[in-house]
């Protein structure tokens, strides 16, 4: 007999939130970045707020904004079985129930404008956790971006007895939040005297440079900031938060990375942060000063953890790190790397390291090896070309032959690493199939007088409507499909990216590569017997974790190594000898 499932709670009011037809959705300057649609669905996600709030009291100091107010009084009435729903997700989950909730409604794409994403609780406890056992409870907590309340609520359930204060830009969250903390929790307005629990709908740079100093000392700075990218920052802001960085950013920074330079420079001797954070300002150049400032911090203990896994799974794809800066001390203290069940101290420390990724896996960095031999000691590093137009320049075998181009105008090319050898042979290339063949246009001026088919095929690249010769890279160019000058010739390939290993190709000056691949050269002083040892290293598990130490996670277990990452890797003390050899 078949027998229907029963919908749990979330999915109800899921249900009746896309059905919903809102005749007011919410103004689209609170939630910027949503759909008409999606911001027709917070509208009747209000009117079922208001529904939940006991006794139908928007009056309760958790709602005093304006906007929150007109929320839960602007959206229509759901029918019973949706309320009944909506009390139960509030009570069996409030935390993954009302931020599994947002995130359905509003897409991860519409979320990113106002970096809205929501940290899992176990991270969250681990967090304050970690700051009680080390520095005790703070006068104060500063909530950065409260969202549905995670950090909020487990600060306001530990340290009872501390002031809270819940900032956050979004009337939508910010009055989820205040759903879930009318009943339960000393809810205060904000300019009430005494402990408790304060909600604030506001910019946080904003209320931090006007509101923070007025409050007692022993502030703690805690949350997950935006994850806002540059370039979804409005222009007439990125002045004036980087100013508030203080120089410790560069102008590519990102909002999380802004924030933080903002909270670190506004703290007093007593004050302290606890920070979820994107981890890509480890070892990008916008977030050196950031680092040195952190690394000078000789008297607050300074803690960086970083969490092995995709915290915001299913919404940015990117591995984060929690940064705890504890208030100042009397002796200096240490500042500790640890991940993966390991743990790193570092104390009496030099100059800063460029990068502090892998400081958390205990590879030498430039901070800790001073003398030792690098890659950069053996080999060049470059891009491969970057053409402006591969659907022109780049082409098989079986293509070649029918546009009827000559081989002296075209240059074997590796186009990609999978299922190539270790070493590309004469005799391998010579063996691929028609379709597996790759070649790399390298025509000049005098080609094309001479060459019919291939007068013919620039005509086509110019023509309606590819104008491949409009486009910026190809435009810059003498002549726009010449890239003789640009085409080398490497020794080994290696790819950017990778989820398992990064794999070295011995293509020995027989190929070039466009920019998908990076290019090696060896320095022409190493000789054959030391670039082989080295090539076996680079292949090794040594190599491939120390390689992976100076790489950046992309998203869920993909890496990505740049150039300059790339020849920073620290070689073992075999090989000390390679900067001897060069001089």
């Amino acid at each position: 007999m078949n027998r229907e499932v029963a919908a749990g709670p979330l999915e109800v009011v899921l249900a009746w939130l896309f059905a919903s037809t809102a005749e007011t959705p919410v103004p689209a300057d609170w939630v910027p970045g949503a759909t008409d649609e999606e911001r027709a669905r917070l509208a009747a996600l209000g009117g079922l707020a208001s529904a939940l709030v006991a006794g139908g009291d928007v009056t309760h100091p958790a709602f005093a904004h304006p906007s929150l107010t007109s929320w839960l009084n602007d959206g229509p009435t759901p029918p019973e079985e949706v309320i009944v729903a909506g009390k139960e997700l509030l009570a069996e989950s409030p935390d993954e129930g009302l931020a599994g909730l947002y995130s359905l409604v509003v897409s991860g794409k519409s979320r990113r404008t106002l970096g809205t994403f929501f940290t899992p609780p176990e991270e969250v406890t681990w967090m304050v956790s970690q700051w009680r056992d080390h520095h005790g409870t703070p006068n104060v907590v500063v909530d950065v971006g409260a969202g549905v309340g995670i950090f909020t609520t487990v600060a306001a359930q530990e340290w009872v007895d501390s002031q809270v204060w819940a900032v956050d830009i979004n009337p939508i969250t910010l009055g989820l939040l205040a759903l879930r903390v009318r009943d339960g929790f000393k809810v205060k307005r904000t300019d009430e005297p005494g402990t408790g629990l304060r909600l604030v709908l506001d910019d946080f740079t904003l209320w931090m440079r006007q509101e923070y100093e007025r409050l007692a000392t022993g502030r703690l700075i805690l949350g997950n900031p935006p994850y806002t990218r540059l370039q979804l920052l409005p222009v007439d802001q990125r002045e004036r938060l980087w100013e508030a960085a203080a120089g410790l950013c560069g102008r590519r920074a990102s909002l999380s990375a802004l924030i933080t330079a903002m909270s670190l420079t506004a703290l007093n001797p007593e004050d302290g942060l606890c920070l979820l954070l994107p981890a890509q300002w480890l070892e990008s150049d916008y977030a050196t000063g950031l680092r040195d400032y952190l690394w000078a911090l000789r008297r607050r203990r300074v803690e960086l953890h970083l969490f092995d896994k995709n915290v915001f799974e299913g919404d940015a794809q990117v591995d984060a790190v929690a940064l705890m800066v504890g208030p100042q001390q009397e002796a200096d203290q240490a500042i500790v790397f640890s991940g993966s069940g390991k743990s790193r101290m570092h104390t009496g420390r030099a100059k800063a390291p460029k990068r502090w990724r892998p400081l958390f896996s205990g590879t030498p960095t430039e901070g800790s090896v001073e003398s030792g031999a690098r890659l950069s000691d053996a080999l060049t590093v470059r891009r491969g070309v970057a053409t402006g137009a591969n659907g022109f320049f780049v082409f098989t075998e079986s293509q070649r032959k029918a546009l009827g181009l000559d081989e002296s105008t075209v240059t074997p090319l590796v186009r990609r690493l999978l299922g190539l050898p270790e070493a590309l042979t004469p005799e391998w290339l010579s063996e691929r199939s028609a379709e597996d063949q790759y070649w790399l246009l390298t025509a000049t001026q005098t080609d094309v007088d001479a060459f019919e088919g291939l007068s013919e095929y620039v005509a086509l690249g110019e023509s309606e409507p590819n104008k491949f010769h409009l486009r910026h890279l190809c435009e810059t160019r003498a002549v726009w499909f010449d890239l003789t000058a640009e085409v080398f010739y490497p020794d080994l390939v290696i790819g950017q990216s990778t989820k398992k290993e990064f794999r070295f190709v011995e293509v020995g000056g027989q190929a070039t590569v466009v920019n998908n691949l990076y290019g090696m050269r060896w320095k022409p002083a190493i000789d054959v017997a030391v670039r082989a040892d080295v090539l076996a290293w680079l292949r090794s598990e040594d190599g491939q974790a120390a390689i992976t130490a100076h790489a950046r996670t992309q998203g869920v277990g993909l890496l990505k190594i740049e150039p300059r990452a790339l020849l920073d890797v620290p070689l073992p003390e075999r090989f000390i000898s390679l900067r001897e050899t060069l001089l």
